[in-house]
């Protein structure tokens, strides 16, 4: 793999250490580095004790609170760094470690842009498809809202991965730019992994998914010559056509079956905008998705400065 380092976001749970796992393959696989960074995130704790004027029993209380509060985040951020350094040392994956405090999305992204990809730990809501989903409110977690600021690729790793084979990326009716794509089959090629393309149509008037070849569609056919103008690279690429009536269940059969390949879905822009291939938010597809990893590849044109001030005016 050419890109030199990754940014591993660090914290308590079991998703973290199976993203932390993933680095370092990837590290000692392609000679990378692994920073680990963990964001104190005083200022929500902040939000939750300020009030702007005094009621019942005035502001020290509150004062005093958010110290503690952030005199123990500081030390389970220091305690987190510390057990992290020592297992990355005993696989002798090379990287600094970053104890940043302020907003947590504010501060990954300005770290981000230091780095070729961002790997996160997720874990699973359990969930298939939107309406499963019975809270009223559902908060996004932190993979979720990375998916609209990140500048760089993200890697969203939900459960132990198994040893990838090969890069699966995926394509549907809606065209991706021909830069993405390029970027995508290099990242492949750099990462000696097998690129294979899956591309999915949704069509409402069948009830159950088929497999199909290119040549017998008409539509998959026209797209794939067109793409094969543009990346001349992908006439070497082996294609699969999935015809499903229902998004959420291809997400879900494609799971159960594929479990040796890393998905790619890319992430175009338009107007400070993000959607995947299939025209939804890519933070539904973190939220329901049940692959154990999902590589999120931003377009290129969407990093740095609109990016940055986006998160500016939004965190």
């Amino acid at each position: 793999m050419s890109s030199k380092s990754l940014l591993l976001q660090l914290d308590g749970s079991a998703q973290c250490r199976y993203a932390a796992e993933v680095c370092w393959t990837l590290a000692q696989k392609n000679k990378l580095t692994v920073n680990a960074q963990h964001v104190i995130d005083s200022l929500s704790a902040w939000d939750f004790l300020n009030f702007d004027i005094a009621g019942f029993i005035g502001s020290g209380p509150y004062f005093e609170a958010h110290e503690m509060m952030r005199s123990s985040l500081t030390r389970i951020g220091e305690n987190l760094i510390e057990a992290y350094t020592g297992q990355a040392a005993g696989h002798n994956v090379p990287g600094d470690t970053f104890l940043d405090e302020g907003t947590t999305i504010r501060e990954i992204c300005w770290r981000a842009k230091d780095h070729e990809m961002v790997v996160i730990g997720q874990r699973s809501t359990g969930m298939g498809a939107p309406e499963e989903d019975k809270r009223r409110l559902p908060r996004r977690s932190i993979a979720e809202t990375l998916t609209y600021y990140c500048p760089r690729p993200l890697l969203v790793v939900q459960d132990r991965c198994d040893q990838w084979k090969r890069v699966k990326i995926l394509l549907s009716s809606l065209r991706v730019p021909s830069t993405l794509m390029t970027s995508c089959l290099d990242f492949a090629k750099n990462m000696q992994l097998e690129p294979t393309v899956k591309l999915v149509l949704v069509s409402q008037d069948i009830n159950e998914e088929r497999t199909e070849s290119v040549d017998a569609s008409s539509e998959a056919k026209d797209m794939m010559e067109d793409l094969r103008k543009l990346v001349p690279e992908m006439e070497k690429v082996q294609v699969e056509v999935c015809r499903t009536g229902n998004l959420s269940r291809f997400w879900k059969n494609d799971a159960e079956r594929d479990t040796d390949s890393l998905l790619i879905v890319p992430v175009t822009e338009s107007n400070g905008v993000r959607k995947t291939c299939f025209g939804t938010s890519p933070d539904l597809v973190v939220r329901y998705l049940n692959h154990s990893s999902v590589l999120f590849w931003m377009e290129e044109q969407s990093v740095e400065l609109a990016v940055e001030e986006r998160v500016s005016s939004a965190v």
